[in-house]
């Protein structure tokens, strides 16, 4: 990454951006920060739970015959 807006285009700082915002309204105030880490991690785990379940299921369909 070169340009300072492609750090939001990272999954995992996204992540961890919902995260802290998700954790700040449920605190009502500044977000706990261990707790804040534990939700980005949760979240980060499960977008690559689906991200590889997608790839999995479309790798498994068979190939279309020309």
């Amino acid at each position: 990454m070169t340009a300072v807006g492609d750090i939001w285009d990272d999954l995992f700082h996204g992540c961890a951006w919902s995260a802290y915002l998700d954790q700040a309204a449920a605190d009502q105030g500044w977000p706990d920060s261990e707790a804040t880490r534990r939700l980005a991690f949760r979240y980060y785990e499960e977008v690559l739970a689906e991200k590889n379940a997608r790839t999995t299921s479309t790798s498994d369909q068979p190939k279309e015959q020309a």
